[in-house]
């Protein structure tokens, strides 16, 4: 980032009580100050979450969908998907995780009984994403949340069921009860049948609910309570199905379509989304305040020009520090998946808007209610940088490049780096690290003896003998510890000294 502070850092190595202490300078993000001041307070007061897709398209790794063809799309993912689902959701729950994020609101747009091919956020398919929770050991790190995308969840969902193609083109009638299972039964109930209670995103106690705008472009009959009416049925339902009162947060357009929806009896909270004048904004409805947001959006075709310049990461700084910042209840940012606008948070191969693979994610968990885990664990496959000495990936998998990478079968899966050789090296930029003493760890498996280094921010750490694993098992050793007089962000590189090994993570943990 830019116009950087910097302030002093110690290192020093267990073991070796020769070694000289060296000065480090740890970058100083925007925001920084302000956000150690406050997270102790904020933490059990604030929540901060992304709207997720999971439509085919999505999960087989982008896609133009769905913005107009053409569009070019910067932000694709570093993840390369594969032919198989799971790891799809692997992989996602990992980096969702590794944000620091609290709710994970899943973008629902409910499914078709009677065209069961249509695959555009089928909420049956969040089994998948609570089966990777557990699968990945992430399950307690976030929990889940609905986002109904009313235009493809209520109106395009009807007309595909009904024969008509999945389109907006033939309005849903708001005043039409016969409508309401396209809402519930389709859409956000069956969401909850496939959300265990205890991976239900809760406030005080109850399941949260987002909703997007209404439009007449695709609704009508909106106005003379009708909303009122359908916020009050999927109130009704839930708590006959679920036992519970959900927690319905509501876009600002609903207000503007029937006013009977301004009413704290029938609505909990008020959203007002973001657009291209606006990357952030903040809206209060009894108390309560509501942040959304978004790091950038570029959707550039024929006459359709929507742009928000994510401008290397500042743009999301901007829009954490207006909403997150600012006092929010909740913040909803969109959006983890969405490549298609050019708005993903995931750890993405743009080189144009941003800086390094995992820079958005990293923004975001400096606003998180833990900007500085006690323990991080920091995936080998997922770094920022590497330098791999042979051509080509030999496992095929995990991302295109020349960093070897294969599936492995240690405790949670996931993948590995492998097939290491002296001077090859991952690096990892902006890490956080808290103040006082921590020590690193790193997961690997070897067939023959091995050893590593680390650097933090240039200076080396001594050099660390790996012994043998054998016959494909892995251990985790202690690989240095460091001190550090203050909370900051560093780049942080493993260098292969000697021999070859196979490293799956490695965990920066406070002492």
């Amino acid at each position: 980032m830019k116009h950087l502070l910097f302030v002093s850092v110690l290192i020093t190595v267990v073991s070796i009580s020769s070694c000289s202490k060296k000065a480090l300078e740890p970058e100083a993000v925007p925001g920084d100050k302000t956000l150690s001041a406050s997270a102790n307070t904020l933490a059990a007061t604030q929540f901060i979450g992304s709207v997720v897709g999971f439509n085919n398209t999505i999960r087989s790794g982008g896609g133009p969908n769905p913005t107009p063809a053409g569009n070019i799309l910067y932000n694709l993912p570093l993840y390369k998907s594969s032919a198989s689902e799971d790891d799809w959701w692997d992989n996602l729950v990992e980096e969702f995780a590794f944000s620091g994020q609290d709710f994970f609101a899943a973008n629902c747009r409910g499914y078709s009984p009677n065209v069961p091919t249509v695959d555009h956020g089928d909420p049956r398919k969040l089994t998948k994403l609570t089966q990777a929770m557990d699968r990945r050991g992430v399950t307690g790190k976030f929990t889940i949340a609905v986002f109904d995308d009313c235009p493809s969840s209520w109106c395009a969902n009807r007309n595909v069921d009904n024969g008509l193609g999945y389109t907006t083109s033939t309005p849903f009638d708001c005043g039409d009860t016969a409508n309401y299972k396209y809402i519930w039964t389709y859409n956000i109930k069956t969401a909850y049948q496939n959300i265990p209670d205890a991976k239900r995103f809760k406030y005080n106690g109850r399941p949260v609910v987002f909703f997007w705008a209404v439009h007449p472009s695709w609704a009508i009959n909106s106005g003379n309570g009708n909303l009122k009416k359908i916020l009050q049925y999927i109130r009704t339902q839930f708590n006959a199905t679920f036992g519970q009162n959900p927690y319905l947060v509501i876009e600002k357009s609903w207000i503007d379509r029937d006013p009977a929806v301004n009413d704290p009896t029938v609505t909990d909270a008020v959203h007002n989304w973001f657009n291209m004048t606006n990357p952030s904004t903040l809206y209060t409805f009894n108390g309560v305040k509501v942040g959304s947001g978004v790091p950038g959006f570029r959707v550039v075709q024929g006459t359709t020009n929507m742009f928000i310049d994510a401008n290397h990461g500042q743009t999301w700084i901007n829009t954490l520090t207006n909403t997150w910042g600012a006092g929010a209840l909740f913040t909803l940012l969109e959006g983890f998946t969405d490549c298609a606008e050019n708005a993903a948070i995931f750890r993405s191969k743009d080189v144009t808007y941003y800086d390094y693979p995992n820079q958005r994610i990293n923004i975001l968990r400096r606003f998180s209610n833990d900007p500085y885990p006690a323990t991080l664990k920091v995936e080998a496959e997922g770094c920022d940088f590497y330098n791999d000495l042979s051509s080509g990936n030999s496992g095929g998998t995990f991302r295109d490049g020349d960093l070897d990478i294969v599936k492995n079968g240690d405790t949670y899966g996931g993948w590995h780096v492998n097939n290491t050789q002296a001077n090859e090296w991952l690096e990892w930029r902006e890490l956080p690290f808290s103040a006082g003493n921590s020590k690193f760890e790193v997961r690997y498996s070897s067939n023959q003896a091995a050893s590593i280094r680390f650097s933090v921010d240039g200076v080396d750490l001594p050099v660390i003998s790996m012994p043998v694993t054998g016959n494909g098992a892995w251990s985790l050793i202690d690989a240095g510890t460091l001190s550090f007089p203050a909370d900051g962000h560093h780049t942080v590189r493993l260098k292969i000294v000697s021999g070859s090994l196979s490293i799956n993570f490695f965990n920066r943990v406070s002492l």
